[in-house]
């Protein structure tokens, strides 16, 4: 009889335990405040495989870049102006035997953005621009994790679903239109370098489709890919300080002029970004 009560009370114990972490909740949103700088790290690691005229190429790439952050105004509703700089950045790639390497150290690139609490960019305005202001479009900085902006229990979920159009530019010959399903869970805490955070999983997928021009060819893209990944959001800071990301991606491009061909190819992209 003991034993019974003994383990009905644990049990119990468990049960209570458990269903109080479940009901943990924090507030999910940027505190954004006039006069805060910050900086932010980013790396994106590439691996291409694409099939041209019966032969296989590979390409990796890297690319590194910090950006520093400084938050300009507030308004009333919570909206940050906030001036973007691009403080350096690199490119590495590896292609059929060739190694290239590039690096910019004190660049010019700045954009003036306005976002929201919940991450969302309402508008951005270029102030100034490089050379390497082509990789810097690619690479996307100043661009936040999304977050619902409100109250969130451990274990809740919440969907975020939009279309992005991408013009083409210089190193870029693609316009692309973009259709992104994403869904995040608050899974719990994690603790590291002594500090806890809470940690929210990302699954999702992105559509593309788009054209573009060179060298005299027409060219059209179509593809899929599905990402997982995870954050860590500071409830101190009220900051998203670290983001991964694992893409898996199936593209065609088909090429018409004065050859007309199909090139099928795949991608596999990690990202790492860290706020500083």
């Amino acid at each position: 009889m003991k034993k019974i009560v003994k383990f009905v009370s644990i049990a119990v114990w468990v049960a209570i335990s458990t269903n109080a972490f479940s009901q943990e909740s924090v507030m999910l949103k940027y505190g954004m405040k006039e006069g805060l700088s910050f900086t932010q790290e980013m790396e994106i690691h590439q691996n291409t495989v694409q099939s041209m005229m019966g032969q296989e190429i590979k390409v990796v790439g890297e690319i590194k870049a910090i950006n520093a952050y400084k938050v300009e105004d507030l308004s009333a509703d919570g909206n940050a102006t906030v001036l973007m700089t691009v403080k350096e950045i690199s490119i590495r790639t590896s292609a059929m035997g060739r190694d290239t390497s590039m690096s910019y150290k004190d660049v010019k690139d700045a954009v003036r953005l306005i976002i929201t609490p919940e991450g969302k960019t309402l508008s951005s305005a270029k102030i100034d621009s490089s050379k390497a202001s082509a990789v810097i479009n690619q690479m996307e900085p100043g661009k936040f994790r999304a977050l619902p902006g409100k109250v969130v229990k451990i274990g809740e979920s919440w969907d975020e679903s939009y279309a992005e159009v991408k013009n083409s530019a210089p190193g870029t010959p693609f316009g692309l239109n973009m259709a992104v399903e994403n869904k995040y869970t608050l899974v719990g805490k994690e603790v590291r370098d002594g500090k806890e955070y809470y940690r929210i999983s990302n699954s999702g997928t992105l559509g593309i489709t788009g054209k573009g021009s060179q060298m005299g060819m027409e060219m059209f893209v179509e593809g899929n890919a599905k990402v997982e990944g995870y954050s860590l959001f500071d409830p101190v800071k009220q900051m998203i300080i670290y983001t991964e990301d694992d893409t898996e991606m199936e593209l065609s491009v088909a090429i018409s002029g004065p050859q007309n061909m199909t090139i099928p190819m795949t991608q596999s992209i990690k990202s790492v970004t860290r706020i500083k």
